[in-house]
């Protein structure tokens, strides 16, 4: 594939596993994909076919009896290549939701019942962007010193030196002592006010009406569409590099999926991270997408700008999947056959019993990933993907 320089993320012959007591289901068989910066890179498939898989991978997130067992996952963060695999857990909770953030496909299952919106998005901000929050608290203190008398000045400047203390260490011992001390812990009021006004200006950035309401809510109070946007706010907190959406528009209703998709090219615009879009929808995808990716069993099959998938389809999978959808005057045409069993693939392509074009060879060698055209990857023994 093209040299990593082009690229925010790339995956490189990624391997995934799931050791059942059924057998060992062979999730992901040598995932090629590569993510360029400030684009949205639309991933589809049918069900199973390992979409949200690789996406957990990114995260190094698998659960288990998943296990990771080939391939590697390079981000890149300046002139620097990190390989997320090959990072401890302390390293990868830093990237998680800094650098790489995830809107999941059920909000409401991600956010926490007994804490207000403002409580869950101010974890997020404390968590990464805790110095930031702390530097706008000591500027504030600063301009009411200016104004303050003598005997508030003491305190003022005692806060100014618990937050800088807080800056080096926020886990030291005199700052825990003085959080519970009710006269000197007007510091952290400081700070709570400071989060309280980034939550408010997070929310009115997924614009939420009346976000200083909002706020104070509890995840039961939202709606459908107002808990996805409660989400994607915490997940651009942080302006993350890569924001990976699995499906965030499921179990919403037209307009406010049409709202959601608005909000999604909004939100790339302003803060010009990458997007991995996991989607069916190929009619989102149409409208939403730079690139694709078409993964089957396991596999992705073919990759190429959007307009050159549905213009010049190369995949026989790919090809099925734009003829299945439905248009008014033609007949419908479904893909024969099932998606195969990953705990007992079959050999060579893994698309190959439901393929009208098949070959023998087919049968026996699974096709290389490999450039036919500029930035069109397919992996299909008609374009000579078995040599």
């Amino acid at each position: 594939m093209s040299s990593f320089d082009e690229y925010i993320l790339s995956i490189q012959g990624l391997i995934l596993r799931f050791y059942t007591y059924e057998g060992i289901v062979e999730a992901l068989d040598g995932v090629n994909l590569n993510i360029k910066p400030a684009e949205i890179l639309g991933l589809v498939g049918e069900t199973g076919c390992g979409k949200s898989v690789t996406s957990l991978s990114i995260l190094n997130l698998v659960p288990p009896p998943g296990r990771i067992e080939g391939g590697e996952i390079t981000l890149r963060e300046g002139e620097k290549t990190i390989n997320i695999l090959e990072q401890h857990e302390d390293f990868l909770r830093k990237i998680r939701g800094n650098l790489i953030s995830m809107i999941f496909q059920e909000p409401r299952a991600y956010l926490n019942p007994v804490f207000t919106v403002e409580e869950q998005l101010g974890e997020v901000l404390v968590q990464h962007r805790l110095g930031e929050l702390l530097n706008s608290t000591i500027q504030k203190i600063d301009m009411e010193l200016e104004k303050a008398d003598k005997l508030k000045r003491h305190l003022l400047m005692l806060h100014k030196k618990l937050c800088l203390k807080m800056l080096k260490n926020p886990r030291s011992l005199s700052v825990r002592v003085a959080s519970k001390i009710p006269l000197v812990n007007g510091f952290k009021s400081k700070l709570r006010m400071e989060i309280r006004k980034k939550v408010v200006e997070l929310l009115k950035d997924m614009e939420i009406p009346d976000p200083q309401r909002v706020a104070r809510m509890y995840p039961h109070e939202l709606s459908g569409g107002m808990a996805q946007r409660v989400v994607i706010a915490m997940a651009l907190a942080c302006n993350p590099k890569l924001l990976i959406a699995d499906e965030p528009t499921t179990n919403l209703d037209v307009t406010v999926q049409a709202q959601i998709l608005h909000l999604i090219r909004v939100l790339r615009e302003k803060y010009k991270s990458s997007i991995l879009y996991i989607t069916h929808d190929l009619g989102v995808v149409a409208e939403l997408c730079d690139r694709v990716a078409v993964m089957y069993a396991g596999n992705v099959v073919e990759l190429a700008d959007v307009y050159e998938i549905f213009k010049n389809p190369l995949h026989p999978y790919t090809r099925a999947l734009l003829e299945s959808i439905p248009r008014p005057g033609k007949e419908f045409k479904s893909i024969p056959g099932t998606v195969p069993s990953l705990i007992n693939p079959p050999s060579g392509c893994r698309f190959h019993d439901r393929c009208q074009f098949a070959m023998e060879i087919c049968n026996k060698v699974k096709p290389k990933f490999i450039e036919v055209g500029k930035d069109h990857y397919v992996a299909c023994h008609l374009f000579g993907g078995g040599k």
